[in-house]
């Protein structure tokens, strides 16, 4: 528990980190927008904040294996159809007991207390399930579930859910190293040139307690440490953006250049748009699509903060918008199964019908960007093949694949399930595990 910036009373922040999770379950949003949503007009310290944010992110990580132990600890009763605050407080009381190294017998009361509001009942409720819960061996239980199944036994190991375990195996290179790779995250920073150069970015983080370390991109850092977070820093979101390095790469692979009419497809948040001002020095157009107002409106007045000046920004359908352009980047929706590092929540929310669904719009996407431009990049933080590899089997009459060299990704997939890629070696995949970075997938096109 943490006090509050202007006082007051001591705040729980495992209240709100339950109060946070329900949010994140029951919408079909991010842990960060849900977060964002949570704390906008709360007057909370940002170490509150802080510690609100690993409840939320360290939970969501590790859901499936919570839940596991939870069951168990339940009995008969279905998780389901518990109170869904007082089943994400129990989700956070596991943790703790479990992971986070907090005694028991405190992560029990602390859990108890806050239930206690909700009514007596909710509270002994509460205190007989972590109880039962502290007795739950997870060590005996893995390896009983490994004698009979190695993918639900890395499944829980990793905290993975088991669909992702099948696709990972069929596409991923040393796989298991992948599945540890994605509960480890790495922060990227990238200057932002319109304001200010590589260098002097590096001297202002570092003024202010952050250790970075270079990539092969020369605008963009690792942080390998900091005494306070990037985000709350001087000169976040103007002086400096946080960015996967595979995220900048794509913008690099479009290559733009000053004085080009470039159209950004799926533009929010507006991190690629303002590299791509960047690298057209403010100079020429770049038309930023999104088909969220909300998500456009907060975009705007974050490249506004970036000196973006050469952006004309539109509320549109991606399938839809027509326009004339030298270039036309399209970082598609997508299962974001090589981001789950970053955003932990969308392990837990596939499903086949919402997954062929992102095919449709993904193939509508490219073969509307076909009309404006003759030169597209394709990329997904995916790593699927169907997403990838197989939308451009699909459209292989629509487009030709470019060779691309960025210095640093392997090839992609020749061949899945039958099917046979033959432009492999002309397209980049990048994954955790090998190249730190978020995976992704990233392709250069030309239209026939």
């Amino acid at each position: 528990m943490l006090a509050r910036a202007d006082g007051g009373d001591v705040v729980p922040t495992q209240k709100l980190a339950a109060e946070v999770l329900q949010i994140v379950e029951e919408n079909t949003i991010s842990a960060k927008e849900a977060l964002r949503r949570y704390f906008l007009g709360k007057n909370l310290d940002y170490k509150i904040r802080g510690s609100v944010h690993a409840y939320v992110f360290e939970v969501l990580k590790r859901r499936n294996l919570i839940d596991f132990i939870l069951q168990k600890a339940l009995g008969f009763r279905n998780l389901g159809s518990i109170n869904p605050f007082i089943r994400n407080l129990l989700r956070i009381g596991v943790y703790e007991m479990h992971f986070k190294g907090v005694h028991p017998a405190l992560a029990t009361d602390s859990a108890v207390r806050i239930a206690r509001e909700v009514s007596p009942k909710s509270a002994g409720f509460v205190n007989a399930i972590l109880r039962n819960a502290e007795n739950v061996s997870v060590e005996r239980e893995l390896e009983e579930i490994r004698k009979v199944s190695r993918r639900r036994y890395l499944a829980l190991k990793y905290f993975h859910p088991e669909w992702y375990i099948r696709i990972a195996e069929k596409t991923v290179p040393d796989y298991e190293k992948l599945l540890e790779a994605n509960l480890r995250q790495t922060i990227y920073v990238r200057a932002n040139t319109i304001r200010k150069s590589p260098e002097n970015v590096r001297r202002l983080l570092e003024s202010q307690g952050v250790v970075l370390e270079e990539t092969p991109v020369e605008d963009v850092f690792k942080v390998v440490s900091y005494e306070m977070p990037p985000a709350i820093l001087e000169g976040y979101d103007r002086d400096f953006v946080i960015q996967d390095l595979a995220s900048c790469l794509v913008t690099l692979a479009l290559s733009p250049e000053p004085g080009e009419t470039v159209v950004d497809l799926a533009a929010a948040p507006g991190s690629k748009t303002s590299h791509i001002a960047a690298l057209m020095e403010n100079r020429g157009r770049i038309i930023a699509v999104d088909n969220s107002r909300e998500r456009v409106e907060r975009m705007r007045a974050r490249l506004k903060r970036l000196g973006v000046r050469n952006v004309e920004i539109r509320v549109a359908d991606g399938v839809k918008f027509r326009a004339s352009a030298d270039r036309v980047l399209i970082d598609a929706p997508c299962s974001s199964t090589g981001s789950v590092r970053n955003y932990p929540s969308v392990k837990w929310r596939y499903s086949p019908q919402k997954f062929q669904a992102l095919l449709r719009l993904q193939r509508a996407m490219l073969r509307n960007a076909a009309r404006m431009a003759d030169k597209i990049v394709y990329s997904t933080c995916s790593i699927t093949f169907e997403e990838n590899e197989g939308n451009l089997l699909k459209l292989e009459d629509t487009f030709s694949v470019d060779r691309l060299k960025l210095g640093m990704g392997l090839g992609g997939l020749r061949r899945y399930k039958g099917k046979e890629f033959r432009h492999a070696d002309r397209v980049v995949r990048l994954y955790p595990h090998i190249h730190d970075t978020a995976g992704f997938f990233i392709s250069r096109l030309s239209v026939l």
